[in-house]
Order: structure tokens, then C-alpha cells, then sequence
């Protein structure tokens, strides 16, 4: 990994002030350096623009003396004796940029130590990738992108509703628990009896019924169950009504009634 260094866009220019060799661990300057970074390490060149010059690694300060024992000969220059007098400028060098593109081309596993599923999906940022990384995701597939939604008229169908029938012609019919919902239809000459028994329907079912024939209908419960009502009769052909379940073995009677 590359090593921090620090910077400085007011740096001012010093000297040497007493010679050092091409070995040497610090390096004092002629007065104590203004604007130079305050934290370590740094650059600086020794004998500026010159063919002496040489790149060093500033690792701390003590007043105008200045500790290169971080590295000398630093980016490739070569370690040399400087005399009193010798340029110090703090520079940018060409490892900077060197550090910054090699950070670009590790990717974000080798750098920010981002791996598993996340760090895939950062280098090869794909469809399948995305989906391996996250963990509520539903469907499957590419990821689609669009400018617009597309939007359809939905096909709105008029449900039907389909209400059996149970037809009965006999003088007397007990409920059964196939007729929630439908319409019994009663028709004889005589009077009829229909009889809502106990146990069989649930609370909310309702069952239609209408007297078709002459013979007058007559509501009863079987003894168990009960019902409320303006009356117990249909009252006349073709009158109808509905029984409501209001509660267990409970029913009211609603409609055409005498």
C-alpha cells in the first residue's frame, strides 16, 4: 500500500546551512522552515534544480534541522553530498501520481479492503453481481432502466355472478348448507313450510328464497334455532326474502314478508 505523505501549497524556499554527506540522517537549514507540512512524512529536494539534486523523506522537525532518516535518494534520485548554501524547496514528485493510479487500477478490493459479494460487484459491477451482494432482493434477472414508465390500460371484465338455483315443489323443505348464497324457489298449491335448521350455516351467510307457486311459505325454525322478522310468511306468489345468519343458529328474515 502507499505511504501517506503531507503537503504544503505555501512552502518557502531555505538553504542548506551547513554541509551534509550523501549518508547523513538530518540536515540543518539556514533558518527555521516556513509553511512546510506539520505532519510527516514529506518531500523536499536538496540542491533544487541542479544536477545534485536530490528527493528526501522529511520524517521530523526539531527547529531549523530537518530528520531524513525516513529514506534517502527517494523516487529514484540518487543519495549525494550537499554544501552550505544548497536550494530546499518542499515538491510534489512524481510518485504522487504514481500512487494515485495504482490506487485507480487496485480496485476498490485491493485498496479498501472490500471483499466478498460487495467488492465483486464494485470491480464488475453486473445484474448478477447486485443480486449476490444484496439479501431482500425479489425476482430474478437483468436490471432494467428506462426514461418512462410504459403504462396500459388495464382490461377491466364485468365479473359474473352466477346464483345457483335449488328448486322445490314439496309442501315442507329443511335448509341444507349447499343453499348459502343461492335461491330456493318454492311452488306447490298447498301452503309450505321451510324450515331453517340449527348447526349448519355460519355468521354473514344468506340464503335467498321465493315463492313461485300459490301455495303461501311459511319461515320456521327447527326447535333449536331461532329467527327475528317483521313476520314468518312470504307474502304472496312470487314474493321473495333473504335469511341472514346474525349470529350461531341465530337468523333474521328480510324482504317481501306478512
Amino acid at each position: 500500500m502507499a505511504q501517506r505523505r503531507y503537503y504544503s501549497a505555501n512552502a518557502v524556499d531555505n538553504t542548506v546551512a551547513t554541509g551534509i554527506t550523501s549518508s547523513a540522517t538530518s540536515v540543518t537549514l539556514s533558518s527555521i522552515p516556513v509553511g512546510f507540512p506539520s505532519s510527516y512524512p514529506y518531500v523536499i529536494a536538496l540542491d533544487y534544480n541542479t544536477a545534485s539534486e536530490e528527493l528526501v523523506l522529511v520524517s521530523g522537525a526539531s527547529g531549523p534541522t530537518l530528520n531524513i532518516s525516513g529514506g534517502r535518494g527517494f523516487n529514484g534520485s540518487s543519495p549525494a553530498a550537499h554544501n552550505a548554501g544548497a536550494v530546499v524547496r518542499h515538491v510534489i514528485v512524481a510518485q504522487d501520481l504514481t500512487d494515485f493510479q495504482d490506487h485507480i487500477a487496485a480496485g476498490p478490493s485491493g485498496v479498501h479492503g472490500i471483499t466478498g459479494a460487495v467488492g465483486t460487484f464494485l470491480g464488475t459491477p453486473t445484474s448478477a453481481n447486485l443480486a449476490a451482494a444484496i439479501t431482500d432482493e425479489t425476482g430474478s434477472g437483468s436490471a432494467v432502466f428506462a426514461t418512462s414508465p410504459t403504462l396500459t390500460t388495464p382490461t377491466i371484465t364485468s365479473p359474473i355472478i352466477s346464483m345457483g338455483i335449488n328448486a322445490q315443489s314439496g309442501t315442507t323443505y329443511t335448509l341444507v348448507a349447499t343453499d348459502a348464497a343461492k335461491l330456493v324457489t318454492l311452488a306447490n298449491t298447498g301452503g309450505i313450510t321451510l324450515t331453517i335448521p340449527a348447526g349448519v350455516f355460519s355468521v354473514g351467510q344468506a340464503i335467498n328464497i321465493q315463492q313461485t307457486g300459490a301455495g303461501q311459505v311459511t319461515v320456521a325454525n327447527d326447535g333449536t334455532s331461532t329467527f327475528t322478522g317483521t313476520g314468518t310468511k312470504l307474502r304472496t306468489q312470487y314474493s321473495a326474502a333473504t335469511i341472514i345468519c346474525v349470529a350461531t343458529n341465530t337468523f333474521t328474515l328480510i324482504g317481501d314478508i306478512a
